[in-house]
C-alpha cells in the first residue's frame, strides 16, 4: 500500500460554500518513503467570499488566491490522485475536516464524491486519531505540550519535525509524514493495527470482539471511547457502551458516556442529557477493549464512577430504554431551502446514470459541454453543470445565461448543510473591520486585511 499524505488551505470553513486554495501533498510507499509530491494553487470562485479569519491563519491575502488554475481543473487533478490503487489517503484531523471539503468539492464537480473512500483497495486514514493512542500509552514517542498536546503546530514545535510555518499546506503535509515515521519506526505494529482500523470491515469485526455487559435482560458492547473532541481534562476518552445502529442512519452507531460522577444527574435533569457519542465505520474514534490494560487511563475514580453507574442502569431499565428508543429515532434537522451545492446528502449519491452521464460531461470539449448539458433530462447534472461553466469558464455563457446561475447561485434563502446563508460582502466588511480593531494581529496580517478590505469594496 502507498499513502497520500495531504492537506488543504480553503476560504473558511463551510463544507458547502467555502473552496479550497491549495492543496498539497506527497506520495510515498508503504514504509513513508516519498516518491512524488504535488502542489496545487486554486483560483478564487467568483462566487466566494474568503472568510477574514481563514485569510489571517493561513496568511494567504486576496491577491494570492486570485491566482492559479481554476476549481474545475484542479479537482479533477485532485480526485485522480486519490483515486489511485491501492493508497491510504490521510492527513492531519483530515476526516473532520480536509476530507469533507474535498467530498463536497468532488461533488459540485460533478466527480465521485466517495469512490476514494472505498474502490480499488483504496481508503481514508488520520495521522491526528492515531497520534491520539500513541498520546495516551506511548508517551515516550514524543515530547508533548502542556497546552493542546495533539495540535499538530505544538507537536512540531516541540520536536522540531520540520522548519516551516504553521497553516502553510506543503509544510502541514512534511510535518504530518515526518511524525508518521517517527510513530511508526517507535512501534510499527501498532501503527499497522490503527491504520487497518480505517479499512471499514476490519473496525466492524473490531468492535464485534468487544466484551458485553449485561443490563437488564440485554447485552451491551463495552468499550474505551478515544476522541479529541471529548476534551484533554478526562484525557480525551471516555468509557461508553454501544447503543446499538440509529434507526435512520444505519452508518452510525450509537455510543452512551457511561464514566460521569452520577449518570442519574443526566436522565433526571432537564438542562442535561448523557453524551450520545454517534460513530461511523471505518471513521475511528478507536474503541479499545474495556480491560485493565487499557482503561487505566481512566484513572481510579472514573473506573468507579462506571462500576456505579451499571449499577444505576441495571435499576432503572425503563428509564435507559426509553432514552434508546427516543436516541434511536432522533433524526437531523430538516434542510429548508437546501442550495444545490450542499445537496450531497439529502439527494444521495449519484446514479449509475448520473455518474454516466458525467463521464461525458468530463470527456467533452468546452462548447460539447454546455451543448450536452442543454441536452440531458437530468436537473442536478444539468444545475450543477451549469455551475461548473459559469465558475470556471464564464466566457462560454451569455449574459443571460449568466445572468441565470449567479442568480441562481446567490438566492438568500438558498442554505447550507448547516443552515447558513452564503458569506456576504457587508458580513464578511464588518468582520474585518472587527478583527482590525483587536491588538493581536502581526503587520503581515493587517495589510492582508486591508487588501481585503479594498477587494470586498471593489465588487459593490
Amino acid at each position: 500500500m502507498n499513502y497520500l499524505f495531504y492537506d488543504l488551505e480553503t476560504t473558511g470553513l463551510c463544507e458547502s460554500f467555502d473552496q479550497v486554495v491549495r492543496f498539497a501533498s506527497i506520495q510515498t510507499d508503504e514504509n513513508l518513503q516519498e516518491i512524488n509530491r504535488y502542489e496545487i494553487d486554486i483560483k478564487l470562485r467568483p462566487d466566494v467570499v474568503p472568510s477574514p479569519e481563514a485569510l489571517v491563519i493561513t496568511r494567504l491575502g486576496i491577491n494570492d488566491i486570485k491566482e492559479g488554475i481554476c476549481e474545475y481543473d484542479a479537482l479533477i487533478k485532485i480526485h485522480k490522485l486519490f483515486n489511485q490503487p491501492n493508497q491510504i489517503n490521510i492527513g492531519y484531523n483530515s476526516l473532520k475536516f480536509d476530507n469533507t471539503m474535498l467530498r463536497f468539492a468532488f461533488y459540485r464537480n460533478l466527480l465521485n464524491p466517495y469512490s476514494h473512500q472505498y474502490k480499488n483497495n483504496t481508503f481514508r486514514g488520520d495521522v491526528m486519531n492515531i497520534n491520539l493512542l500513541y498520546f495516551l500509552y506511548k508517551t515516550d514517542v514524543l515530547k508533548w505540550s502542556d497546552n493542546r498536546p495533539i495540535k499538530l503546530e505544538n507537536i512540531n514545535e516541540f520536536n522540531n519535525l520540520f522548519d516551516g510555518k504553521s497553516h502553510d499546506a506543503m509544510v502541514d503535509v512534511i510535518v504530518t509524514l515526518e511524525l508518521s515515521k517517527k510513530l511508526r519506526t517507535h512501534d510499527i505494529r501498532m501503527w499497522d493495527y490503527l491504520i487497518a482500523g480505517f479499512i471499514k470491515n476490519n473496525d466492524i469485526s473490531r468492535l464485534k470482539k468487544l466484551s458485553q455487559i449485561n443490563i437488564g435482560a440485554d447485552k451491551y458492547p463495552i468499550g474505551l471511547y478515544t476522541n479529541i473532541a471529548l476534551g484533554y481534562d478526562i484525557n480525551c476518552c471516555c468509557a461508553a457502551i454501544c447503543l446499538g445502529r440509529h434507526s435512520v442512519y444505519q452508518n452510525q452507531s450509537l455510543w452512551l458516556r457511561i464514566d460521569y460522577p452520577d449518570i442519574s444527574e443526566y436522565f433526571y435533569s432537564d438542562e442535561k442529557t448523557p453524551r450520545i457519542l454517534k460513530r461511523k465505520d471505518g471513521e475511528p474514534e478507536f474503541i479499545l477493549p474495556y480491560q485493565d490494560n487499557y482503561n487505566w487511563v481512566l484513572g481510579e475514580s472514573r473506573l468507579e464512577y462506571v462500576k456505579n453507574n451499571l449499577l444505576w442502569l441495571n435499576d432503572n431499565i425503563e428509564l435507559l430504554e426509553e432514552f434508546i428508543i427516543d436516541q434511536k429515532n432522533n433524526e437531523y434537522e430538516k434542510h429548508i431551502n437546501l442550495d444545490m451545492d450542499a445537496s450531497i446528502y439529502e439527494k444521495g449519491i449519484f446514479s449509475s446514470e448520473e455518474l454516466s452521464n458525467s463521464n461525458i460531461f468530463h470527456s467533452s470539449n468546452l462548447s460539447r459541454k454546455i451543448e450536452f448539458l442543454q441536452s440531458i433530462e437530468i436537473k442536478r447534472i444539468y444545475e450543477l453543470g451549469m455551475r461548473i461553466i459559469f465558475r470556471n469558464f464564464p466566457l462560454e455563457l451569455n449574459e443571460n445565461q449568466k445572468n441565470n446561475i449567479k442568480n441562481d447561485i446567490i438566492t438568500s434563502n438558498s442554505l447550507s448543510m448547516k443552515n447558513k446563508e452564503r458569506r456576504a460582502p457587508g458580513d464578511a466588511l464588518k468582520k474585518a473591520a472587527i478583527m482590525l480593531e483587536g491588538d493581536s494581529l502581526d503587520p503581515d496580517q493587517i495589510q492582508i486585511l486591508k487588501d481585503y478590505i479594498l477587494y470586498l469594496n471593489s465588487l459593490s
